[in-house]
C-alpha cells in the first residue's frame, strides 16, 4: 500500500520545476498517482478511495501541480470507465488523465434544463457515423474543449428517456460553433453549443444506442457529488486539454502564477466564501458587536460544520459499503450556503455593496461572489429537482403522475 511517506520520495524524485506541464502529468499518470482509485494504466493503481486520498493529501503537501480537473476528470472519465468498452477507455480516458484533452458537458438545452429527457438535438445514423443537428446551453468551458460528452435523440418514436444514445463528439470539427456566454459576475465560464451537420462515429457511442439515459445518471451522478463536494485545500490546479495552452508550458512558472493567483481577491471566481472567511470580514468592518450580526455568524459557522461532517459521513460509508443519501443533501446544503454567505456578506458590507471595482473591500471579491450564488441551485440539477430526486429515490415516496414514459417523443406537446 503506497503511504505518504512513499509518495513524498516519489514526488522528490521525479518533480522538477523545468519539466512541462505535459510531462509532469505523464509521469503522475503513469505512477498510477494521477487518480489513483482508476485501473492501472488509465492514471490509476486500482486503489481504495482512503489511499487516494493518502495520495492526495501527499502531492497536496509537496506543493506541486496536482492531476488535470475538469469536466472530464470529475465526471466523463468515472462514466467512460463504468459504461465504456476497453477501447473506448484506453482512447478517451487515458489522454485525460494525462491532461492532454478536456472535456465539455453538452446535456442541457433551451428547452430541456430540469426536463433534460426532453431534448431535442438529433442523431441521425449515416452508415458508420451519426449526423447531429441542434443547440446545448450552459456547458461549462466548451471553448476550452477537445471533447463533448453528448446526449442526443436518436430515435423520437419511443417515450423520451429510451430514445436518447450518450456519445463523444470531437469539438474541434466543421458543424461545431462555441459562443462563450458572460455571467452576471463577469466571467464567462459557460456556453452555447449550436451543431449543424457536425459528425460522430458509431464508434464513440458510449453504452449502447437508445441507452443514454442510463449512463447519463451516472455522468449527472458524478456531477452532483461533485458539485457537493469541493477541492482539496491547498491543491495547485491547472487548466487541462490543448486550448487552454499550458501544456508545454515548464511546470515552475505556472507554478508561481498560480500561487500570485491564489493570493490575488481579483482572480477569484468563489460561489461562497468559508465561515472563516466571513468572521475575519466582520472583525475588519467592525461588525463583531452587533448581536443580530453575531447570531447570524454563528449559524453560518454552524451550518458549514454541518455540511462538513455530512461530506465526511458519506465518504465513511462509501469507504464501508454503505452508500447512504449523503451526495443528494450536500448539493442541497451547498446552495444553502451559498445564499446564506451572499446576504451575510452584503449585509456586512452595507452600502457598499452595490459597487464594484478594484476600490472596493478586497477588490469586489466579495459581490463577484455574491453574484456567483444562484450556481449551487442550478448547476447540477435544481433545488427542486434535487428533492424530487431525494423523495423518491431515497424516501420511496411515489413520483409525480406523468405518462410522458410511455408515449412516443415526437407525440408529446413541448413549449
Amino acid at each position: 500500500m503506497e503511504t505518504a511517506q512513499t509518495v513524498a520520495a516519489w514526488i522528490a524524485d521525479n518533480w522538477s520545476t523545468e519539466l512541462t506541464l505535459a510531462e509532469w502529468w505523464q509521469r503522475l499518470a503513469d505512477a498510477g498517482y494521477a487518480f489513483p482509485t482508476w485501473p492501472a494504466g488509465l492514471g490509476g493503481m486500482n486503489a481504495s478511495t482512503a489511499q487516494a486520498r493518502q495520495i492526495s493529501s501527499a502531492i497536496t503537501a509537496a506543493g506541486v501541480i496536482g492531476a488535470p480537473i475538469g469536466n472530464g476528470p470529475s465526471m466523463g472519465g468515472p462514466t467512460v470507465l463504468a459504461h465504456g468498452t476497453p477501447e473506448q477507455q484506453q482512447r478517451f480516458v487515458g489522454p485525460l488523465a494525462r491532461g492532454r484533452e478536456a472535456w465539455a458537458q453538452l446535456f442541457s438545452e433551451p428547452g430541456a434544463g430540469s426536463d433534460l429527457a426532453s431534448l431535442a438535438t438529433s442523431a441521425v445514423r449515416d452508415g458508420d457515423e451519426f449526423v447531429i443537428n441542434g443547440q446545448k446551453v450552459w456547458n461549462s468551458f466548451a471553448d476550452m474543449s477537445d471533447w463533448g460528452m453528448l446526449i442526443a435523440r436518436t430515435d423520437p418514436d419511443v417515450p423520451k428517456h429510451k430514445g436518447i444514445t450518450y456519445m463523444m463528439i470531437d469539438m474541434n470539427q466543421p458543424g461545431v460553433e462555441v459562443r462563450p456566454l458572460v455571467q452576471m459576475n463577469g466571467y464567462p465560464e459557460f456556453c452555447e453549443v449550436f451543431f449543424t451537420d457536425a459528425r460522430v462515429p458509431v464508434a464513440n457511442v458510449i453504452g449502447g444506442i437508445g441507452e443514454g439515459w442510463s449512463v447519463a445518471k451516472t455522468t449527472l451522478a458524478f456531477e452532483r457529488a461533485g458539485a457537493g463536494g469541493s477541492r482539496a485545500s491547498g491543491a495547485i490546479n491547472i487548466g487541462a486539454g490543448s486550448k487552454a495552452g499550458n501544456l508545454h508550458q515548464p511546470v515552475g512558472e505556472l507554478l508561481a502564477k498560480a500561487k500570485q493567483e491564489a493570493n490575488d481577491p481579483t482572480m477569484r471566481t468563489e460561489v461562497l466564501l468559508s465561515s472563516r472567511t466571513l468572521i475575519k470580514m466582520a472583525r475588519q468592518l467592525g461588525c463583531t458587536t452587533d448581536p443580530v450580526l453575531r447570531d447570524r455568524l454563528m449559524r453560518y459557522y454552524a451550518n458549514s460544520q454541518v455540511y462538513s461532517w455530512t461530506g465526511q459521513r458519506g465518504r465513511d460509508n462509501a469507504k464501508s459499503g454503505r452508500p447512504g443519501p449523503e451526495v443528494s443533501t450536500l448539493k442541497l446544503q451547498i446552495a444553502q450556503l451559498a445564499h446564506e454567505s451572499r446576504d451575510l456578506s452584503m449585509a456586512m458590507l452595507g452600502a457598499e455593496a452595490t459597487l464594484m471595482g478594484d476600490a472596493t473591500f478586497e477588490g469586489g471579491r466579495i459581490q463577484r461572489a455574491a453574484l456567483a450564488s444562484p450556481v449551487p441551485s442550478l448547476g447540477g440539477g435544481t433545488n427542486e429537482i434535487q428533492r424530487n430526486i431525494i423523495g423518491e429515490q431515497t424516501l420511496g415516496l411515489p413520483r409525480e403522475p406523468s405518462n410522458d414514459n410511455v408515449i412516443p417523443f415526437r407525440e408529446l406537446r413541448r413549449s
